[in-house]
């Protein structure tokens, strides 16, 4: 983060401690409550989501050529391997003889892989090999049949993929070059991965996103965790195409009111959330960093999958250090389970039964009005032309299907 940077977004947050005030939307938001159950909205959500990156993997889960990952992404199941030059390719976990998975382990590390079922063998690459009875498949162009590949990207340490194969990936561009740089800036390209763990969430996945992009709720239902150490409704909000940084006060804030801005780093006095459109989250907290990917159940609107990631600067080198991140994905899971998922579960139960219409999102809830208001209008582009609507800021007030006051 450039000084100037640091120096005024410093001044943002303490004035707002002091106004007791946020970054604000321009108008509130209603939102038809429907658009958390609606089985058709799902399902065209999916399809608009699966032409954006996630992330499946950190480096250290595939630090040497040939080491894999197997996973599914939104029903798109995936083979994901480390190549001989270092780079990571991603494929479709499908042979293309007759359609069966080709490797069933969640992880391991091979030169080659073959489909148990007849034995047709795919190199690292993708590359079809052989298969036995070649004889049988004479005039068949062997390079036409490689596997499926989608597009796949290493950057900040961390494995993104967009599960369609047509569709491009620049994660840079996704983040947005001055946002790119600021993480770049934290060290999170050379992290180590402490923990990870996936949830099947019985929740709409734009509900599982509405939390983690939501400082309003913080020191009302996070009275007992969080809010010891965070501002709640103080942050600061700063968008680029599909791309935002959402930056939350510490308690601490407002010790560097008079300091010499070059004694501190505003990053140990506050919580930035990077968020990547659409269910990606980078976190940056003094000591550590969490990533997020939410991404829809491909059939069930109400369902949903959260991936977390704790990741460290570097690997702990002391029992010291490993108590502190323990402790630090310990206070994570108590937040979640005890209070955030504990209660917004109940949106989606309430969706369906609750015989409430709309839903209202304050000035003070900016974040959540963008990401619904994005999402909607790339469902609506998806509906008119195939692909999501061209990249381009999308402020609170411009929603194709959401409306404001």
């Amino acid at each position: 983060m450039e000084r100037e940077e640091k120096i005024q977004l410093t001044r943002r947050l303490i004035a707002h401690v002091d106004n007791n005030s946020t970054d604000y939307a321009d108008d509130l938001l209603v939102v038809p409550f429907s658009t958390f159950n609606d089985p058709e909205l799902g399902k065209a959500e999916t399809e608009m989501v699966r032409r954006f990156p996630h992330i499946v993997a950190h480096l250290d889960e595939l630090p040497d050529s040939g080491d894999f990952i197997t996973t599914d992404l939104m029903g798109t199941p995936l083979l994901v391997v480390r190549q001989d030059d270092g780079g990571v390719r991603a494929f479709a976990n499908v042979c293309r003889h007759r359609g069966a998975r080709v490797e069933f382990e969640e992880s391991g590390c091979k030169r080659s892989f073959a489909c148990p079922y007849h034995k047709w063998s795919y190199g690292k690459d993708g590359r079809l090999r052989g298969f036995p009875h070649a004889e049988g498949f004479t005039g068949m162009p062997k390079n036409d049949y490689g596997l499926v590949e989608f597009p796949c990207e290493t950057r900040h340490s961390l494995v993104w993929v967009v599960p369609t194969a047509d569709a491009d990936i620049d994660i840079a561009a996704a983040l947005g070059p001055k946002h790119d740089a600021e993480v770049t800036d934290t060290g999170m390209g050379h992290s180590y991965q402490v923990r990870q763990e996936t949830w099947h969430l019985d929740m709409n996945w734009k509900i599982a996103v509405d939390g983690v992009q939501d400082s309003y709720h913080l020191c009302q239902l996070h009275t007992k965790t969080v809010c010891h150490y965070l501002q709640g409704n103080i942050s600061t909000f700063d968008q680029v195409d599909r791309s935002w940084r959402l930056v939350v006060a510490r308690k601490s804030i407002t010790e560097v009111r008079d300091a010499d801005p070059d004694s501190y780093d505003v990053r140990d006095y506050s919580l930035a959330n990077y968020t990547v459109y659409p269910g990606t989250m980078l976190v940056t907290e003094p000591n550590h960093f969490e990533v997020w990917t939410i991404v829809p159940d491909p059939d069930d609107v109400n369902k949903s999958y959260c991936t977390i990631r704790l990741l460290s600067p570097h690997k702990p080198a002391t029992p010291r250090e490993e108590r502190v991140l323990e402790k630090n994905w310990e206070l994570l899971m108590e937040t979640l389970h005890a209070e955030d998922w504990f209660v917004t579960k109940t949106i989606s139960d309430n969706a369906a039964h609750g015989q409430v219409d709309t839903l209202i999102y304050g000035r003070n809830e900016l974040p959540g009005q963008v990401f619904h208001n994005m999402v909607a209008r790339d469902v609506a582009a998806m509906a008119a032309t195939g692909r999501p609507a061209p990249s381009g800021r999308t402020d609170a007030a411009c929603a194709p299907l959401l409306v404001g006051r």
